[in-house]
């Protein structure tokens, strides 16, 4: 009878650091990659875009929203398991997103960001699919749009497309995060032609970990991947809730506010934006929309929504962040 105790001790210790290492060295990823994932796919070519570049654009309307737990599924698990809780006693999905869909089209982006997705049916919810494009992750019949980015089919069309996780193995699909069993994220792109005048470039959609363990890496690796596309000839555009506001260290590292000119500024900046309410201005949010490369860039507008649901109850725990973007040839990279 010991005998027989003492193996199964020696079983389970055993298949319990056959887990740890499938998790230690990304077996969870590897298998994602090779199941039918794949493996990140390669930035463009900054460089051949660039080339015959016409900046001119007319104005491009960008909107960045976390809409804080946009899943019918969560939903379902949480009237199942938790009394219809998610963790901040918010309103369910089901009842937030009709107004959440009416704000978003009050905006008419033509590029838009969403952070707090889930599957495609819940983007269709609040996006209209037959307008829009959507880019998320997919792997199989398994998808996961935390980072979802959506633009506007008449108006723009697909080049490339691809995601870039945010963790110790960067080309490896739905990785864990930098800290062990963090919560997914990646950086979410596409390539993007202006049908009408050919104008190509990137727009960009992320949404950070909220733990400085994940923070601080996704900062240096959206630099060294991301950001630095502006410096090889390359306009991009990026929404995202960083969970990192525009007074910190942090921001001005992946945002490149050190080099002049910046690799990306945000567009409170290159609007000019008068001061605002202390509670809206970037210093104090999160959620931003950044933009650069070899053309010179205005805003028109910008905005924060912080209106909530007609009941007065909150729409999400983010507010919408709205700007109107021009790209201008810029005479001194001529």
């Amino acid at each position: 009878m010991l005998l027989w105790f003492k193996r199964i001790i020696i079983t389970l210790t055993l298949l319990l650091l056959a887990l740890l290492a499938f998790l230690r060295f990304q077996g969870w990823q590897y298998i994602a990659a090779y199941s039918g994932g794949g493996f990140a796919r390669s930035l463009p070519d900054a460089a051949s875009i660039a080339k015959n570049q016409s900046c001119d654009t007319p104005p491009i309307q960008v909107l960045s929203y976390n809409v804080m737990y946009g899943s019918a599924f969560i939903e379902a698990m949480a009237a199942r398991f938790r009394n219809g809780e998610t963790g901040k006693g918010e309103l369910p999905w089901s009842v937030r997103l009709p107004e959440i869909r009416e704000r978003i089209a009050s905006f008419s982006p033509d590029l838009l960001g969403l952070q707090e997705m889930d599957a495609d049916s819940d983007v269709a919810a609040i996006v209209p699919l037959g307008q829009y494009t959507l880019v998320s992750y997919h792997l199989g019949n398994f998808q996961y749009g935390d980072s979802a980015l959506l633009f506007k089919t008449e108006r723009f069309e697909p080049l490339d497309a691809g995601q870039l996780w945010l963790g110790n193995t960067p080309d490896l699909p739905m990785s864990l995060g930098y800290r062990p069993l963090s919560m997914i994220r990646y950086v979410n792109w596409v390539l993007l032609r202006e049908k009408a005048s050919g104008f190509t470039f990137m727009f960009v959609n992320t949404h950070f970990d909220n733990a400085a363990a994940n923070k601080e890496p996704s900062a240096t690796l959206f630099r060294q991947r991301i950001a630095s596309l502006t410096t090889k000839g390359l306009p991009v555009i990026v929404t995202g809730d960083f969970n990192t506001t525009a007074n910190t260290e942090r921001y001005r590292r992946f945002t490149g506010t050190d080099l002049q000119p910046p690799l990306l500024e945000n567009a409170y900046v290159l609007a000019h934006s008068p001061p605002v309410d202390a509670v809206l201005h970037p210093d104090h949010r999160i959620d931003h929309i950044l933009a650069g490369g070899p053309c010179k860039v205005e805003a028109e507008q910008w905005s924060i929504d912080p209106r909530p649901l007609k009941s007065g109850l909150p729409m999400s725990d983010h507010d919408p962040v709205f700007a109107r973007l021009r790209f201008i040839d810029n005479p001194v990279s001529q």
